[in-house]
């Protein structure tokens, strides 16, 4: 097992974010540092609670993730690219897509430790655990995640909103921990 060094991570990553093709330098990173989940795990273990910014500026977020297995968060966009990469626990990601008003869930994927995705800056999801355990993830975003304008969409009707913090908690739910229904 190599070692991981969050404040080392999290030096390459502004790096790799400041240059020319940003979402693949990151996402190289990434695919890197989460090839030993465990070592992953081990540099993180001060880390708990459902989220942290470990480092914002101008071009780059980066977040400690830490999701309730009690918890479904709400379809929403990010308006940047996203890199996302699991060490622990098991995230179960739900993908959407808008159109005339609708809000149509078409597809699900499970980050298990060592997985990382990469999401376009208009994907839409939802988020939530697989199973009963909290999942433990990274997530870097290319642009100042706590500033930007994004949107959240309503469950039912597909109606979009402004994202914030109480809008997320309003249209919290229960978590499912079930793939999608056909």
């Amino acid at each position: 097992m190599s070692a991981f060094n969050v404040e080392e991570f999290v030096r390459n990553v502004r790096a790799a974010a400041a240059g020319e093709d940003a979402a693949t330098g990151v996402r190289q990173l990434m695919d890197a540092a989460f090839a030993d989940p465990a070592a992953v795990a081990e540099g993180m273990s001060g880390f708990k609670g459902e989220d942290e910014v470990l480092f914002e500026d101008d071009t780059v977020s980066i977040w400690y993730c830490g999701f309730d297995p009690e918890k479904h968060i709400p379809p929403h966009d990010h308006q940047t690219h996203a890199i996302i990469g699991v060490y622990g626990g098991a995230e179960l990601n739900h993908f959407y897509l808008a159109k005339d008003g609708q809000l149509d869930r078409r597809s699900i994927k499970v980050l298990n430790p060592g997985d990382v995705i990469s999401l376009g800056p208009n994907t839409i999801h939802s988020v939530e655990t697989a199973d009963e355990n909290v999942s433990y993830a990274i997530h870097v975003y290319l642009a100042p995640l706590t500033t930007i304008e994004r949107s959240l969409f309503d469950w039912e009707t597909g109606a979009t909103e402004t994202l914030n913090e109480t809008r997320v908690n309003a249209q919290m739910r229960p978590s499912t921990k079930q793939p999608l229904q056909s």
